[in-house]
């Protein structure tokens, strides 16, 4: 299926599918900063990043199966509206205990940007079409990453955190308005007719399909190393290297744009069972580098270009990964992409407090090195099945 791709297109749901990074890495540089307002300890201030996980993926698994039977556009324009009134909530929060609870909205809201932008983007494209527009979403996607942590790092160091969630506020509101002028790619012909129990029966059928099961929990399997990292690195970066926030933000962002740079790299593969083998080895292979430096407290130098290996790795897996997932269970896209979302964040979401169970270098090593392990457990029968 051929399709227009628009500039407009492109960046807009670029930057939904992009709500994990913006809803957790705005916030990671004044991490610190709020764990002495909210007068809390690490593991407490942790569940934070958990609640926001958490949210995500269950907003997912609620709107995905929704949009097969009501269409997207609606249904998105909401979620952008109350993804700008939790923001506001959580500015308001007297506690880190009703801060916890609004991150927890924030999520369930910020999913309906990430399930329905990948539906959207189901509806219009298929096979190696969906693959390649997958991979343009990804490389744009990397620029959340670099950008969120930099602005709020910016932020931290000349206001406070509540800044930060000033500035979530404002891109809600701005998703929301792009989203009004997006057209509705699920007409009423093609939506379920079915009621409303037997569309979220969906969520359980598609793990019958063995490469949409596979692809889902291979990509799963890498971002628990990825939230890992993502939970543990302002403590790595502020507490043991005593970077300022500005200057962890940078080494943040360097670090997303690798797994860009890694999406981009897709376009070289032919095949895709050998860009994921490819990719798998090599996330496997990064994995040890990072722990080997983490155990033995590497410089920081060393450390940045362990990781910077680790992410080139992940962002050639992600894309091709979500391409093969979604495309074998379009007929159910909302519900397909509901779970393969879904199960990514509460990998993230049970990632978050295990990095903080022990000495955090330790922990975050053994956390990313079981993620590769697994995920190239999964990605070897995956290949053997897309072979034949």
């Amino acid at each position: 299926m051929k399709q227009k791709i628009g500039f407009f297109l492109l960046v807009t749901l670029g930057m939904l599918t992009a709500f994990g990074p913006f809803i957790t890495d705005f916030y990671l540089p004044s991490i610190p900063e709020m764990q002495g307002y909210f007068n809390t300890s690490a593991s407490v201030m942790a569940m934070s990043i958990t609640a926001g996980m958490i949210g995500l993926a269950v907003g997912q698994i609620f709107i995905g199966p929704i949009s097969d039977k009501y269409g997207r556009k609606n249904l998105l324009v909401a979620s952008m509206a109350l993804f700008a009134i939790s923001s506001l909530l959580c500015v308001l929060a007297p506690n880190i205990f009703i801060f916890n609870m609004m991150r927890l909205l924030q999520g369930f809201a910020g999913a309906g940007g990430v399930v329905l932008a990948k539906s959207i983007s189901t509806d219009m494209f298929t096979g190696k079409d969906l693959a390649k527009f997958m991979a343009i979403l990804a490389a744009i996607n990397g620029i959340a990453p670099v950008t969120a942590p930099i602005v709020g790092g910016s932020i931290a160091n000349f206001a406070s955190w509540q800044g930060v969630f000033i500035l979530l506020i404002v891109l809600g509101i701005i998703l929301m308005l792009c989203s009004l002028r997006l057209r509705e790619t699920l007409p009423p012909c093609r939506r379920s007719q079915k009621n409303i129990w037997h569309v979220y029966a969906n969520l359980f059928k598609v793990f019958r399909n063995r490469r949409f099961a596979l692809a889902s929990l291979a990509s799963t399997a890498s971002c628990f190393g990825l939230f890992a990292y993502i939970a543990a690195s302002p403590y790595i970066f502020q507490d043991f290297y005593n970077l300022s926030p500005i200057a962890f933000s940078i080494c943040f962002g360097i670090n997303a744009l690798m797994i860009g740079i890694g999406s981009a790299l897709c376009a070289l593969f032919k095949r895709q069972e050998f860009n994921l083998i490819c990719a798998s080895v090599n996330f496997l292979i990064g994995a040890i580098l990072v722990a080997f430096c983490h155990i033995l407290n590497m410089p920081l130098f060393l450390l940045m270009a362990c990781y910077s290996y680790l992410f080139i790795s992940f962002g050639m897996l992600q894309p091709v990964a979500t391409a093969i997932a979604l495309d074998s269970e379009r007929h159910n896209a909302g519900a397909a992409s509901a779970v393969f979302g879904a199960s990514v964040f509460f990998a993230g979401g049970l990632a978050s407090p295990l990095v903080s169970m022990g000495d955090m270098m330790i922990c975050t090593s053994l956390v990313i090195l079981f993620s590769a392990i697994a995920c190239l457990a999964l990605i070897i029968p995956l290949c053997r099945l897309l072979k034949r």
